[in-house]
């Protein structure tokens, strides 16, 4: 197959809530989507999980462009590849912007792969459970709960425990933990069905002070970004979990390297993704099906009223199903 033109759109769509971040609200989301047109006029698109500022990440909308399109015109244009292999030696090129490499990946394992329909569990994720909330897991019966921690966790966790199905709990405390919270986390620890606590300390140093008695399974998350630092935590530190995100490891193949390697060492595994539409939900939810725990898969409908791809990810009796992804270019613009 010979790869003869890169294409650029974007897409932004209203969230349906507004997303409040300790960095940033959110009113929309924007993101970049490319088209990796091939000698027949086959399209395959990837959908870039980088925002328009670098709030959250280094890599922004406009370096990804960039990236892709020197890329493309110095290293793909116009070679013929026989395989997703060869592929990723060209991929390799963007090991220095994960992001983009991310992007392209994606569509080109579309180019050499067939990609299934299938179904997974689904893990939601809150901030607090206000009484909305709680009707809604009660509606949609998630197998993961991943909660916020706040000032009131142990009451929340307590309330999720009361619901008449029993879902695993993770707790998700953004690097927020002092030595304040310590007390908390002994009572955490002593709860059941606590899968892990991701991120609980900005330096994993106090780990190393803590009794394993005295915090429940640790993940990480910001710090998990490629294979070898991940390996060298793990090493020096009480790391139970690693949640794996594409757009930060690089991709597809990135991914699943790292999670048999991880696999290698009994570390657990959960699929993370940022806020995406129906093509890079796809694909976490398609790397889901190899990871230990529910990932953070939406389903249709969940942050957006419309999408660029058909109805996919349908929630039905607690596991999210999807199909291949179709793409609708008319609603997508042409960014230059």
């Amino acid at each position: 197959m010979r790869f003869e033109t890169i294409q650029f759109y974007t897409y932004e769509a209203p969230f349906k809530h507004q997303i409040k971040t300790p960095k940033v609200s959110l009113e929309t989301r924007k993101v970049l989507v490319i088209g990796l047109k091939n000698e027949n006029g086959q399209i395959y698109f990837g959908e870039c999980n980088a925002f328009e500022t670098d709030w959250y990440d280094k890599e922004t909308i406009d370096t990804v462009y960039n990236h892709l399109k020197r890329w493309f015109y110095e290293t793909l244009e116009g070679k013929t590849l026989r395989n997703f292999e060869e592929a990723v030696l060209l991929l390799n090129h963007l090991n220095h912007a994960p992001a983009a490499r991310s992007t392209a990946a994606m569509a080109l394992y579309q180019a050499f792969h067939k990609l299934p329909s299938f179904a997974v569990q689904y893990g939601a994720t809150i901030s607090g459970l206000s009484t909305k909330n709680y009707q809604q897991l009660l509606e949609t019966k998630p197998k993961r709960i991943k909660l916020k921690w706040s000032q009131q966790v142990i009451f929340d966790i307590k309330k999720l425990q009361s619901l008449p199905f029993k879902p695993w709990i993770a707790l998700d405390a953004n690097e927020s933990l002092n030595d304040q919270d310590i007390t908390t986390l002994k009572k955490v620890q002593d709860m059941e069905d606590i899968l892990y606590i991701e991120e609980p300390f900005k330096d994993l140093e106090v780990l190393c002070t803590l009794s394993p008695e005295a915090i429940p399974p640790v993940a990480i998350d910001e710090k998990a970004r490629d294979v070898a630092s991940i390996l060298n935590l793990i090493d020096y530190y009480p790391i139970d979990t690693v949640i794996l995100k594409p757009f930060r490891l690089g991709g597809i193949d990135k991914i699943i390297d790292a999670i048999n390697r991880l696999h290698q060492r009994n570390i657990k595994v959960v699929i993370g993704g940022m806020y995406e539409y129906g093509l890079s939900r796809y694909f976490t939810a398609y790397l889901s099906q190899y990871a230990d725990y529910p990932g953070d898969v939406t389903p249709y409908g969940y942050y957006f009223e419309q999408e660029f791809t058909q109805e996919n990810g349908i929630l039905k009796r607690g596991h999210l199903y999807f199909v291949p992804p179709e793409i609708d270019v008319n609603q997508l613009e042409i960014y230059s």
